[in-house]
């Protein structure tokens, strides 16, 4: 196995999924790096049918702590809520399945991927009140929150 594949198992098994959060600020250009993830990620038909959120701030996130159902996401120093336009995505012609959730999903991963190479901690967090979310941000009801 060469070095570049080692490399990539490596950072696969120091994935982790982070329940408790210290409350050390992100760096900018680690915030950064992770935004142009999410820009270069792979979707259907290059459509990028998503849009994401970033909190970074305390006074930003607070409103949102209630809708978190572990104390520890409250204490997470950065928040990126992900969300699907189906508007925007690709459609398949022949069951028409909408790809926005799909292509979000693969954005949030490859960005998940680059928070581990730059020893990040991170979580998923679907188990949120999506309208809640929805009035806490002003996000348009057209606009699917995926997690």
């Amino acid at each position: 196995m060469d070095d570049k594949l080692k490399d990539f198992h490596e950072l696969h098994r120091r994935s982790k999924r982070i329940r408790e959060f210290s409350d050390r600020l992100v760096e900018p250009e680690k915030i950064e790096r992770l935004l142009e993830a999410l820009r270069r990620s792979q979707s259907a038909a290059n459509r990028q049918p998503w849009h994401f959120i970033v909190i970074s701030d305390r006074e930003g996130r607070a409103p949102l702590d209630e809708v978190f159902t572990k104390e520890g996401f409250r204490k997470a120093p950065l928040l990126i809520v992900a969300c699907a336009d189906p508007a925007q995505a690709w459609t398949r012609r022949a069951d028409k399945v909408n790809f926005a959730w799909v292509d979000t999903t693969i954005a949030v991963t490859e960005m998940i991927a680059v928070a581990t190479a730059e020893g990040l901690g991170s979580c998923w967090v679907a188990a949120i009140e999506p309208e809640l979310v929805r009035e806490k941000l002003g996000i348009p009801g057209q606009i699917d929150i995926v997690a």
